[in-house]
């Protein structure tokens, strides 16, 4: 045998080199080939009749959405040669209700970087297991083009049930989730938590963010909040403003942060003065009751911003009381709340203090429902077995789905006349034949005779009960907030169609104090997996055409409208609107605080509505105002007779139960009594009392504004603020029923620390 010789050795090593040397370029090639066709986002095309390509598709905000409210879908479109994009594609989202009919938003004009396209669509999303159609169509010679690529709404993002809560997360952890899991059983279970990860998923317009129901916002990185467009940051403070809710925190870098001229001073409750180095925290100690000292080293004392003339209750402050420093303060916003701390909740020493989740608890309380948990898992279940809704939004559906001059029939009633018909066709011709004396082949023209007058009849019937107008069931409620010179309204109203037939349907406002008015209008969903919820496993509509939601934006109006809304004969449709704008120019003196929470004033109307069997809420205490003119005055006395804010909102309806507490009557179908307690339903008890959430449009309670510096009027208008446009024209006053509210929020100027020393 032959042995290997080094040169052997060594031409074999440059022979197995070379070849390597060779493939390496062709498996780079082959690589970079892989890289430059990266596969197109989830889903399939159902028609693809262009060169485009789909970069990505986001849905929701940091991966979340909540089903029946508006959110955002971010589309990036490339075109190889850029023809596509020149010729200007009309882009539309189809997405399903929660009646399973398909609706059509066509795309705002898209932001275009070189071959590169980025549509911001609004979308509202009925349906939890459905799909998002993406739709293109160009016109091209004449000849219309469409492409449609149908994408699974999972996987896109998360859908949250309308009858949870979703909390969004700027910034660092605070741990508020591990304290969900900790101190509410209940939130922890209906609550989920999305954490923003890129600046890009927040929306510039605020109704986009409507299914978030609470912002944690540790603000310690001005970076970070310099990285959000201005159109973002007055999208948030507009939604805090119409209703949202907000947990700020800051720290050492408040002064970037909250003061004057700065990113987020808009939600601070005061003035921002400066840092400083707090040393003695006994205040916020006392305040969970806990042995635990915030652990803070000598030479770095608590950082803390300084807040002046705070505005709002100062839930726990540290010092004197003639030089307090306020460390936690609860706002109001326009219609929303702020929770500002003035100490950053996510860094040390606080983040490893054991005291920070018994604090946290306390924020928590403020943000449950009132419940007693044992009164409530005893009836939460048979609530949506028997009623089919646990949210008192449900409630108020069931009941504006009940119409004058619409009669329900029953199943017994069906029965007897399919044996009365029978009867007729059957043994009834037999001997009607042989009664008037005519031979049985008669019965070739009695039998249809007999088919065709009880065909004729049933028709009938089924018109005297379900009648051949259209109607409709409306209520709205107008909100005023005086300070921040903001108006709002939210409309909820039922259509019932007398026939098959597509509609085009639009909200005017008539009365609404505000000159510059926006207006949504949509579709609105049953919150749950009962039958009819967003949640709930249902087969799709038999109504393939999609109808228009359609925007327009004139000037700095934003108007939504619905066009060939399909409703079935005899059938009705959930609709509502949201609409929103600045107050009229109005003057008015704010309420003055007495002792015990009692309050006196002047109580300014600045609309041209007469308001009647009006209630002012405070405190622990209402105080009843039999009418208010238009753009008139009323006055609170000292001395005037006050009652109890809760035994108020519990005066009707209200059934002794076995223990000797009190039970909502969750079968009632009086839209009066559903909106007093839905109007302030924490106040009123909350789920304690109604057995019912109040998760899905929690922004409608103002209970919250009640508290603090702030009072609240609500009071009965005679005709709606706001006229619905069917086909043009409003319903008919005697098909139609109305229920109208106006609630006005006054500042309340409380007594100074040193008038109550005096005292």
């Amino acid at each position: 045998m032959r042995s290997c010789t080094p040169t052997y050795f060594s031409f074999c090593l440059v022979a197995v080199v070379g070849c390597l040397l060779a493939i390496s370029p062709s498996a780079r090639a082959q690589s970079d080939d892989a890289s430059a066709t990266k596969p197109e986002v989830a889903g399939y095309w159902v028609a693809n009749e262009h060169d485009v390509k789909i970069q990505s598709v986001e849905l929701g905000i940091a991966g979340h959405f909540k089903l029946g409210s508006w959110t955002e879908v971010r589309l990036h479109v490339q075109s190889s040669d850029g023809g596509f994009l020149d010729s200007k594609p009309k882009v539309s989202i189809i997405a399903l209700d929660s009646d399973g009919v398909p609706t059509e938003i066509t795309a705002p004009d898209p932001f275009r970087l070189a071959d590169y396209m980025t549509y911001h669509i609004p979308v509202k999303i009925g349906r939890r297991d459905s799909n998002l159609k993406i739709k293109f169509i160009t016109e091209e010679g004449g000849r219309e083009k469409t492409s449609i690529r149908e994408i699974p709404i999972s996987q896109l993002a998360k859908p949250v049930a309308a009858s949870n809560r979703l909390f969004l997360q700027i910034g660092p952890d605070i741990g508020l989730g591990e304290a969900l899991n900790r101190y509410a059983s209940d939130l922890s279970d209906s609550t989920t938590f999305a954490t923003l990860d890129q600046p890009g998923q927040l929306p510039n317009q605020w109704y986009l963010l409507e299914g978030i129901d609470h912002v944690i916002w540790t603000a310690n990185d001005p970076a970070m909040v310099d990285a959000l467009q201005p159109q973002q940051l007055a999208a948030i403070e507009k939604w805090l403003k119409l209703g949202g809710k907000m947990t700020l925190s800051v720290g050492d870098q408040a002064a970037q942060l909250i003061g004057p001229g700065k990113p987020l001073a808009p939600f601070c409750p005061g003035t921002f003065r400066e840092v400083q180095q707090l040393r003695s925290t006994t205040e916020l100690e006392a305040l969970i009751n806990t042995v635990a000292h915030v652990d803070r080293p000598v030479d770095k004392p608590l950082p803390i911003a300084v807040i002046q003339d705070p505005s709002g209750v100062i839930v726990v402050q540290e010092g004197s009381r003639q030089a307090s420093t306020p460390l936690w303060i609860r706002s109001a916003k326009g219609f929303g709340v702020v929770e500002f701390f003035a100490f950053d909740l996510s860094a040390n020493p606080i983040a490893n203090w054991p005291g920070r989740e018994p604090l946290l608890k306390l924020l928590l309380d403020g943000i449950s429902d009132r419940l007693d948990e044992a009164k409530v898992s005893m009836q939460s279940g048979s609530s949506v077995a028997h009623f089919g809704y646990t949210d008192i939004a449900g409630q108020l559906r069931m009941a504006l789905d009940q119409f004058p001059g619409v009669r329900s029939v029953s199943f017994f009633l069906i029965g007897f006349i399919i044996i009365a018909y029978l009867a007729l066709i059957g043994p009834g011709d037999y001997f009607f034949l042989r009664k008037v004396g005519l031979r049985m082949e008669w019965t070739w023209v009695t039998f249809p005779a007999v088919i065709l007058l009880a065909s004729v009849g049933i028709w009938f019937l089924a018109t005297w009960w379900k009648g051949t107008s259209l109607k409709m069931n409306h209520v709205e409620v107008v909100d005023i907030d005086l300070e921040s010179q903001l108006v709002r309204s939210t409309t909820w109203f039922h259509l019932f169609s007398p026939e098959s037939k597509r509609y085009e349907v639009e909200l005017q406002p008539s009365t609404v104090p505000s000159s510059k008015w926006n207006q949504l209008v949509s579709w609105q969903g049953l919150a749950g997996s009962g039958l009819g919820g967003m949640s709930a496993r249902q087969s799709i509509s038999t109504v393939p055409t999609p109808y228009d939601i359609d925007f327009a934006q004139t000037g700095e109006t934003t108007q939504a409208s619905l066009q060939e809304l399909p409703i079935q004969i005899w059938s009705s449709k959930t609709l509502m609107g949201r609409g929103w704008g600045s107050l009229n120019e109005t003057e008015y003196e704010p309420l003055s605080e007495r002792e015990s929470q009692l309050i006196e004033g002047l109580l300014t109307n600045p609309t041209d509505m007469e308001l009647t069997d009006c209630y002012v809420f405070h405190g622990r205490w209402a105080y009843f105002v039999a009418k208010l003119p238009a753009r008139g005055t009323a006055r609170i006395v000292p001395g005037q007779s006050a009652q109890n804010t809760e035994k108020v909102l519990k005066r009707r309806r209200v059934q002794e139960s076995t223990d000797g507490g009190e039970l909502w009557d969750r079968q009632s179908t009086d839209v009066q009594r559903i909106m007093e307690v839905t109007m302030f339903h924490s106040a009123a008890g909350g789920r304690s009392y109604s057995s019912l959430t109040n998760r899905f449009q929690s922004y409608v309670d103002l209970s919250s504004h009640i508290a603090g510096d702030r009072a609240v009027l609500v009071g009965k208008v005679k005709s709606p603020p706001s006229k619905i446009q069917v086909d043009g024209q409003s319903v008919d006053n005697d098909q139609a029923q109305s229920w109208s509210y106006v609630r006005i929020i006054y500042p309340v100027q409380k007594r100074s620390p040193s008038e109550i020393a005096q005292r």
